[in-house]
């Protein structure tokens, strides 16, 4: 493996800013004199800085600095650090390295837009804004533990895991965030997301429009070319993560220049790859012993990192049977038509309601099937409505489908 490489982190500029607070003046750590702090349109609070106007100017005259992270990539992970992909996608295995990597890129990256001059990252782009997003808050305070253990301690201004984000002296916001509501993941502009474990995200489509917005916002990103994302996952069956891999792959009919990805397995890591033919007591190899204890599905994602449809799934070719694709043909206006259509009762058909009860802090849902031809017209959460708002949407729909019996 190469020696730790070395990257540079602290702007020219020294242009740092720390947390957001609801304190409008301040008193400057240089010139001891008060100053007013600016306000933060994105948050709806104050910034905090340290020095005043007139102080951080001439903080700018200040040397660049270097520091180490002791991160030493292998080769297969070194392309992925070397491409010019804006959206970048690793499907791997078990200890294949794909999230400590991924971390060390949005840091890198994150450096990198630090740097950039003043003239280019006025006062609006700052802080740099960096995002860790993962499907549960447990994972996401683990990935903020390894983002702190990453960055060196020397860097590090500020460390919150209340409200899981770490400030650098150098300016940049690196904050944790769960996906567990996506609706949450929105209001800022962004210059970097990481999304690790996103095939365990139960609606990563929502998810991801909602984030590659953000990081669309003018000025974000080196240079104001956008901001750039990070996905990682291990397969699981061929869903929405699945989708945004084969974007990255130039062989398949969905790929988009924009972006590009990789398959990392279980014994590309060289730690592994050790043990691998180790000859154990029974005569076989580590790694034949591994598979004899497991399924060859289980093997195959979990390790090898294989996108499997439907080994794995509860309900086998449910896309192929279930489901009925909209073309991608169809412009935006006529897929709305279509669905429009295919909502609309046919006086010719006989319609039932299915209700699934439950409380204002629960999420009730209600499903409307024709009866000749079994289609699933609409499907509808009633989450955060009452009772009498409940039934009363109930009767609406039973009235717009010809008096439907509903069935609880």
């Amino acid at each position: 493996m190469d020696k730790p490489r070395t990257y540079s982190v602290l702007n020219k500029t020294s242009k740092s800013k720390p947390l957001i607070s609801k304190k409008e003046f301040s008193i400057c750590e240089r010139c001891k004199c008060q100053f007013r702090q600016e306000w933060d349109g994105d948050v709806g609070k104050f910034t905090e800085w340290k020095l005043c106007p007139k102080c951080r100017e001439e903080a700018k005259a200040e040397t660049v600095k270097t520091i180490s992270t002791g991160y030493s990539p292998f080769d297969y992970q070194t392309i992925m650090h070397n491409s010019n992909a804006r959206f970048r996608v690793v499907s791997g295995g078990i200890r294949s390295g794909k999230d400590h990597s991924m971390t060390f890129e949005i840091f890198k990256y994150a450096c990198a837009c630090a740097n950039e001059s003043v003239s280019r990252r006025t006062d609006e782009l700052w802080p740099v804004r960096a995002w860790i997003v993962a499907p549960n808050n447990y994972i996401a305070e683990q990935d903020l533990e390894k983002l702190k253990k990453l960055i060196p301690a020397a860097l590090v201004q500020d460390y919150s895991k209340t409200t899981k984000s770490i400030l650098t002296k150098n300016g940049i916001l690196f904050e944790i965030k769960s996906a567990y509501d996506p609706e949450s993941l929105v209001a800022v502009a962004l210059d970097a997301v990481l999304i690790t474990e996103a095939a365990r995200i139960s609606d990563l489509e929502t998810v991801w429009s909602n984030l590659e917005g953000r990081l669309n916002s003018p000025g974000r990103g080196l240079g104001g070319e956008g901001g750039i994302g990070l996905i990682n996952s291990s397969p699981l069956g061929k869903n929405y993560f699945y989708k945004m891999w084969c974007w990255g792959q130039k062989g398949s009919p969905d790929y988009d220049p924009q972006w590009e990805s990789w398959t990392w397995s279980h014994w590309d890591n060289p730690k592994i790859q050790v043990i691998k033919d180790k000859i154990q007591s029974n005569g076989r190899t580590y790694k034949e012993n591994l598979e004899r204890r497991m399924s060859t599905t289980r093997y195959r994602q979990d390790y090898l990192a294989e996108f499997l449809s439907d080994e794995l799934a509860v309900f086998p070719n449910f896309e192929e049977k279930c489901l009925e694709k909209i073309g991608n043909s169809l412009s935006g206006a006529e897929r709305e038509d279509y669905i429009k259509q295919w909502k609309t009762p046919l006086s010719q058909c006989t319609y039932k309601i299915g209700y699934d009860p439950a409380s204002i802090g629960d999420d009730p849902a209600v499903v409307i099937i024709e009866n000749e031809t079994g289609r699933l017209k609409e499907a509808i959460s009633l989450y955060g409505l009452d009772w009498d708002a409940q039934f009363d949407r109930i009767k609406m729909l039973s009235r717009k489908y010809f008096n439907a019996v509903v069935f609880f």
